[in-house]
């Protein structure tokens, strides 16, 4: 993908519509989209200066960059909605986000809609889950006459139509069941969600099932759902071919981070010499480049000229 100056913001405008226009023709496009997962704005904007069209936020990685907790229910509303509207305003790509189970029941969903859609991000996907994901006691799932419920009341609270509502099943994540979380997907989708997220979700139960889920559908392209291994069971070509409309990379970049970040620490550890560690640090003035100093120093020069004397 080529490298995009973010000084140059030629993919949308800024404007909250414009970006949700853009997302959806992206959905309409014969290619999966490829979703990387910021954990923060720096991190946003790297993925938009590779070239990737729209990025993502999530609870896992918001948790562990904001507060370094794990992603257990801790984070509040106005956490993930903080996070959310600094990776907006920080690049101008289309964002999807996590609203996680809504964080209210549907009476009081419009709430959560109503604030996230004030971020200008271009949808949240709610989910069914009831707690405990990455953990060895997952609390289960709502029903899905309640999860319908939840989508239906969402729907209803927002404003701009293009606004998405996604709905995410993790039957297939908690309760190893496929065809059930096929059937409460499609319940979901009558109950007047845009798209729908399956984690988990095994390829080809997407391909015998796609024709079913009349809506774009996204999977998770990293999520080791397979006990014992440390690759996903299918690789972005597999969910490409099997129908998915949009392949969300969660955890790759923050896992990316920690990995590269501890490197450089035990190294300076042991070795006591910034030099030991200069091929796997940005250099500095690159680095001053891309966060815009030099048009920080631009605008200084314009406005401590003395004004032109009529």
């Amino acid at each position: 993908m080529p490298s995009r100056n973010l000084s140059e913001r030629t993919i949308v405008s800024h404007t909250h519509a414009a970006r949700r226009k853009a997302l959806k023709a992206l959905l309409a496009a014969d290619q999966p989209l490829i979703l990387p997962g910021a954990y923060d704005a720096l991190s946003a904007q790297l993925a938009e200066r590779a070239g990737f069209d729209a990025t993502y936020t999530g609870s896992f990685a918001a948790a562990a960059s904001g507060f370094g907790m794990p992603d257990v229910g801790l984070l509040t509303l106005n956490d993930m909605v903080d996070q959310t509207r600094r990776i907006v305003e920080a690049t101008s790509v289309p964002v999807l986000a996590d609203a996680e189970n809504g964080f209210y029941d549907a009476p009081n969903i419009w709430r959560t809609i109503q604030a996230f859609e004030a971020t200008g991000v271009c949808g949240v996907h709610i989910e069914d889950n009831l707690g405990g994901k990455h953990t060895a006691t997952p609390a289960g799932l709502l029903s899905p006459h309640r999860m319908a419920q939840k989508i239906r009341a969402a729907v209803d609270a927002r404003t701009d139509p293009d606004f998405l509502v996604i709905a995410r099943s993790d039957a297939a994540w908690v309760n190893h069941d496929a065809d059930e979380c096929i059937d409460r997907l499609e319940t979901y989708i009558a109950a007047g969600a845009d798209m729908v997220f399956a984690p988990a979700l095994p390829a080809d139960a997407l391909a015998r099932a796609r024709k079913r889920l009349a809506v774009p559908v996204m999977v998770a392209g990293d999520l080791l759902d397979v006990p014992g291994s440390d690759v996903p069971a299918h690789t972005i070509e597999d969910y490409g071919r099997a129908g998915a409309d949009v392949i969300l990379l969660w955890y790759t970049l923050i896992g990316a981070a920690t990995k590269n970040v501890t490197e450089v620490l035990d190294r300076l550890r042991t070795r006591n010499d910034v030099a030991a560690v200069k091929e796997l640090v940005t250099d500095q003035r690159a680095f001053e480049g891309l966060m815009g100093y030099d048009r920080f120093e631009q605008r200084s020069a314009r406005y401590a000229a003395a004004p032109a004397s009529s």
